[in-house]
């Protein structure tokens, strides 16, 4: 019995979409949306290449080019926002995405979780940012920080299954229990954050606790596992 050493699409698609998630929580004006639709659209089409589906999705190096283009030109107009806090907000969190969407492409696996893993640190850069620039608020940092966390271990999780299963194996139902139970582990922690920052319980600044927000559901990820 072979094994094909690919990610698996579910948990793929569930980490892209939690990156989306992540980078909109930090990006609410109109202009910082469309570009985080353009790159979730563009890695989507990256990540799809050298799979296999049952329902007709778009593959082929040409929609691979499409979708290149579609994360660069994303990331260049989050480079152009006129006021710079939205580009704080925005373009860490879509080169986080498209690295992770490098990550759960069929590639050399020694590779994957290198772009998921600097994926996730780009993404948390970026929230810390935000949270020093004071270009968003404690809810939105540890909300974004706590999603960009949950799609590291769909990413990470997608590509374990993927070393150890058939491609063909049915595994939507462990996919989707353990990324919701990271999810609701990170929502949990962002309330109990919250709760201590508004308190004042903690001499921490608001990056400091971002930090070690996703630290702790880093751990709970890697204990899960």
């Amino acid at each position: 019995m072979s094994v094909a050493h690919r990610p698996t699409p579910l948990a793929s698609a569930l980490a892209l979409l939690l990156c989306a998630a992540s980078t909109a929580i930090l990006a609410p004006t109109l202009d910082q949306r469309v570009a985080v639709l353009a790159a979730l659209a563009g890695t989507g089409l990256v990540a799809a290449g050298g799979r296999e589906f049952a329902a007709p999705v778009p593959q082929g190096r040409l929609w691979t080019a499409l979708g290149a283009a579609l994360v660069v030109g994303a990331i260049l107009r989050g480079e152009t926002l006129a006021d710079p806090r939205h580009s704080i907000e925005l373009v860490p969190g879509l080169v986080g995405m498209a690295l992770v969407g490098l990550g759960v492409r069929p590639i050399r696996q020694r590779f994957a979780r290198r772009f998921v893993s600097a994926g996730l640190a780009v993404m948390i850069v970026g929230v810390s940012l935000a949270g020093i620039f004071e270009a968003a608020g404690p809810l939105r940092l540890l909300g974004a920080a706590a999603a960009a966390v949950a799609a590291w271990d769909a990413a990470e999780h997608g590509i374990s299954l993927g070393e150890q299963l058939r491609t063909d194996a049915r595994t939507r139902t462990v996919e989707l229990v353990h990324t919701g139970a990271t999810s609701a582990y990170g929502a949990a922690t962002v309330a109990a954050a919250l709760l201590v920052y508004d308190h004042g319980a903690t001499g921490l600044p608001l990056s400091g606790l971002v930090l070690l927000l996703a630290a702790a559901v880093t751990l709970l990820a890697l204990l899960y596992r």
